[in-house]
């Protein structure tokens, strides 16, 4: 299927843009105590999203309305569930003196989301057509 190609294609472009955002954050003065965590925030989405698209992509493409809202709410649910799991985690464990260790989370959360609202939003139009015919 096309969708899932291009969302596969986007998908390697965002993970590459991600992690030369990684390599220059860490190239940062401030930045620089939570590298780490940079790179930890990079590599649970680049590992979360894909495994949350496909859920969606499954429900999406499902022909159950039910099954539909369940996947596309229950992706964004889940990966927003995670994603506080794991700052508050790193929160408590290391302690970060300043709040600068959140900004690699926004922008790794936004991108990754913005990819997939926009794929899942293709996903549909092309489950509506094959409803309608």
């Amino acid at each position: 299927m096309n969708a899932l190609k291009s969302y596969w294609r986007k998908y390697f472009v965002v993970t590459f843009i991600m992690a030369m955002f990684c390599v220059a954050v860490s190239r940062l003065e401030k930045m620089q105590p939570f590298e780490s965590f940079t790179i930890a925030v990079f590599i649970f989405y680049a590992l979360v999203s894909p495994v949350l698209f496909w859920w969606a992509s499954k429900g999406i493409l499902s022909n159950n309305n039910y099954k539909f809202i369940t996947a596309i709410t229950g992706s964004m649910t889940v990966k927003l569930l995670l994603s506080l799991v794991f700052v508050v985690a790193y929160a408590f464990l290391f302690k970060p003196g300043k709040p600068y260790f959140i900004i690699p989370f926004f922008v790794d959360y936004s991108c990754y989301t913005i990819l997939e609202v926009v794929e899942m939003m293709k996903l549909t139009k092309i489950a509506n057509r094959k409803s309608e015919k």
